[in-house]
């Protein structure tokens, strides 16, 4: 993925959220190769990065996942349905992990999507991007509780220079209710 100095458009996940007051759907933010965040319910999990739907192939590379697996010799045992969930979203915590879920993050400090990559066919507004399927629908600001404060993380540059004025909001947003960053979150079942 290669994004140089690009205006991409992004779009609106939890308008509830302090940062985005003020905010539609669409915005245009500047990036220039921020990162790309994916999450998880579960603290220290490796889990490698979601790239959409070209990861959805075995992990063995035998078939597609449509496909019956099974082992020569063995009775065939019908795979449990895997929880499914968006590219910006955490996914769900399943039975096995509530089971020893000593390292299943709490649903009040998991990180909460305010705002992600639109989709690949509307990601570039002005500039250059190639790859734009790595980044497409990730999430471009993300709000984490830690402790009694909050780690905003954005892949997008909100004040970069004169670019995109539209988005010095989120900082601002995010500076004057840095005590209040908990409003309106919804949160998850455990």
């Amino acid at each position: 993925m290669k994004i140089v100095g690009s205006v991409v458009g992004t779009r609106l996940v939890d308008g509830a959220s302090p940062i985005a007051y003020g905010y539609e759907e669409k915005v245009p933010a500047y990036c220039d190769n921020g990162p790309i965040f994916s999450l998880s319910s579960i603290s220290g999990a490796r889990g490698r990065r979601r790239l959409g739907n070209e990861s959805r192939s075995r992990p063995t590379g035998r078939g597609t996942a449509d496909e019956p697996d099974f082992t020569v010799g063995r009775p065939g045992v019908e795979a449990p349905e895997e929880p499914t969930s968006e590219t910006w979203e955490a996914p769900p915590v399943t039975d096995e992990q509530r089971r020893n879920g000593f390292r299943v993050i709490p649903p009040a400090d998991r990180a909460r999507v305010i705002f992600r990559y639109a989709d690949q066919k509307d990601l570039l507004i002005s500039g250059l991007v190639a790859g734009g399927n790595e980044i497409a629908q990730h999430p471009a600001v993300v709000d984490v509780p830690s402790g009694k404060g909050h780690v905003v993380l954005f892949s997008i540059n909100p004040v970069y220079r004169g670019e995109t004025r539209g988005t010095y909001s989120m900082v601002l947003n995010t500076i004057l209710n840095f005590d209040s960053l908990d409003a309106g979150r919804k949160l998850a079942e455990k």
